[in-house]
């Protein structure tokens, strides 16, 4: 076999189906540029040109726009379904509204993206498909931290409900993260285990990472729900200052107050200090989730019944910290908490992200 041929079966398959030709020659040039060579790229503007394509080449991912004529990409993805069972499909589309959300997701599209506004938005839709297409690999992958975090990765095989283990290497430490259909089970960092080790391993900055089958861990060792999780691990880390190889403190006691403050602006310090131990904590629950990207585009969003007023929230909290930041040099303030009576509400602003998080029974 030739050179070339080997570097062919190696590329990753995409396919795009728009009926804008415009719109699929510039998904060409920027992604194909931005792979350099390891995507082979395949275009189509009608249900019919996608399946000759899928007739003479399996893909790794399908990236279907909705507002298509005849055969829109809803109608599209439900013969994927009959036809190709299994195929992993990403919805990319300008006509982004709730119910058509909702539906493309029950139906089994694995994200459901809006095109960005901006040239730069479709930086970040490259790195979340790249991670899509190679999770479904069955030898593993590795990548450099430095472009894709890690929290990136396990945030994509969950959102994939994929089985997977994430194992991470540095000069100094070792770890697995054991994931099994979309959900974090166990996490070992040498003699650590559970989520202090996953904590620890998720604050590790440079190294390198694979991605192997999934095999069952010796015992399960975490509970919670990946959203949360992934939350804590980067509040801890931006609290400890991202220190490389230390692990968080082995006990994470956050309790709740047993009267709700007035929401307001705080430091986690200043308002956990200020809490008193329950004699009867609750379980906690979280009801709906909502991640954005720095630039405000929506990757992810759970059981969120008005997406609209939690986008105008952060965008609205986004604001206020910067004026804040203008008149006392104190910082920058990312994080915002609201608590009332049946519920908390954590609105956390970074440079890369925007997260929502709302909870019940308890605290977070």
């Amino acid at each position: 076999m030739s050179e070339t041929s080997t570097l062919t079966l190696k590329r990753k398959q995409f396919l795009f189906v728009d009926d804008d030709a415009e719109f699929l020659s510039g998904i060409r040039d920027f992604f194909g540029a931005l792979s350099n060579g390891t995507w082979e790229i395949h275009l189509a503007q009608n249900h019919a040109q996608a399946f000759a394509e899928l007739q003479k080449q399996k893909m790794d991912l399908i990236v279907v726009d909705i507002g298509m004529p005849v055969v829109d990409g809803v109608q599209f993805l439900r013969l994927l379904n009959r036809t190709h069972p299994g195929q992993q499909v990403v919805m990319l589309t300008a006509l982004a509204t709730e119910e058509r959300r909702k539906e493309c997701l029950e139906i089994g599209a694995l994200l459901f993206l809006e095109k960005p506004t901006a040239p730069g938005g479709y930086e970040s839709i490259f790195a979340a498909l790249d991670a899509l297409a190679g999770s479904s690999t069955g030898e593993g992958f590795r990548g450099v931290m430095r472009r894709l975090g890690l929290q990136e990765v396990l945030q994509m095989e969950c959102l994939g409900t994929k089985s997977s283990i994430l194992e991470i290497f540095t000069n100094k430490a070792r770890g697995r993260i054991y994931i099994k259909d979309g959900v974090i089970l166990h996490a070992e960092k040498g003699a650590v285990q559970g989520e202090v080790a996953l904590y620890s391993l998720l604050a590790l900055r440079g190294g390198e990472f694979n991605l192997r089958p999934f095999e069952e861990p010796p015992q399960r060792t975490i509970e919670g729900q990946w959203e949360f999780l992934l939350m804590e691990a980067a509040r801890l880390t931006d609290e400890a200052g991202a220190e490389p190889d230390e692990p968080p403190p082995t006990e994470i006691e956050i309790p709740p107050a047993p009267e709700p403050p007035p929401a307001r602006m705080t430091s986690d310090t200043e308002y956990f200090a200020a809490k008193l131990a329950p004699e009867n904590p609750t379980e906690t629950r979280i009801e709906e989730v909502v991640l954005c990207s720095g630039a405000g585009e929506v990757l992810y969003d759970w059981q969120c019944k008005s997406l609209e007023r939690r986008l105008n929230l952060l965008a609205q909290v986004e604001e206020h910290a910067q004026q804040l930041s203008h008149v006392a040099p104190v910082g920058r303030l990312e994080r915002l908490e609201i608590i009332t009576t049946e519920d908390r509400m954590v609105c956390q602003i970074l440079p890369d992200r925007r997260l929502f998080v709302r909870s019940t029974g308890g605290v977070m």
